[in-house]
């Protein structure tokens, strides 16, 4: 049985990504963003796949996109269409993204600054148990910064929350 050429340079290529031709567009884009040992780093690709899934309103797409914007990969560093993607993705429950967010209203960057605000995502990501997040609520609450009210013993309670959120995320620690 003879094999038409496409199907084997379809095959091929399959291989040559470590088979993310048949994984989805943020899966390939992930790939794209921090390379392996078949696929150089790509961040022009990388962007596009990002692109086109959060255009279609993938949240996991629109925190990636929101992070190269901020970062300036592929595309002018742009604050504001960064706090536009991670904002989207935050929306749709994603604790990395509520945190990077909160730290843009934190700082005022591509958002007027708002600490209330900054307040809120850190609580949601806590809630969720991101790490970052507990930590940055742990230490708000200690020094009575990032819209927290000052709260020792609260602030204790949530360090050891913290501690045991980041042990969860890297197991062995």
């Amino acid at each position: 049985m003879k094999i038409p050429r496409r199907a084997l340079a379809i095959l091929a290529a399959s291989l040559a990504l470590g088979g993310v031709a048949s994984a989805g567009p943020v899966e390939e884009g992930r790939l794209c963003l921090r390379g392996s040992e078949r696929v150089q780093v790509d961040l022009p690709r990388a962007f596009q796949l990002f692109s086109g899934a959060a255009q279609k309103g993938d949240p996991q797409a629109a925190y990636y996109l929101g992070l190269m914007y901020q970062n300036g990969m592929a595309v002018a560093r742009n604050m504001k269409a960064a706090a536009h993607w991670l904002q989207r993705a935050a929306d749709h429950q994603n604790p990395a993204a509520m945190y990077a967010l909160a730290k843009l209203y934190l700082a005022g960057d591509g958002v007027k600054r708002d600490e209330l605000a900054a307040r809120r995502w850190i609580e949601k990501a806590a809630d969720l148990e991101y790490p970052d997040a507990v930590m940055a609520m742990a230490i708000g609450l200690r020094d009575g910064s990032m819209g927290f009210e000052r709260n020792e013993a609260l602030a204790e309670t949530q360090m050891r929350f913290a501690n045991r959120a980041l042990k969860l995320a890297v197991p062995g620690l």
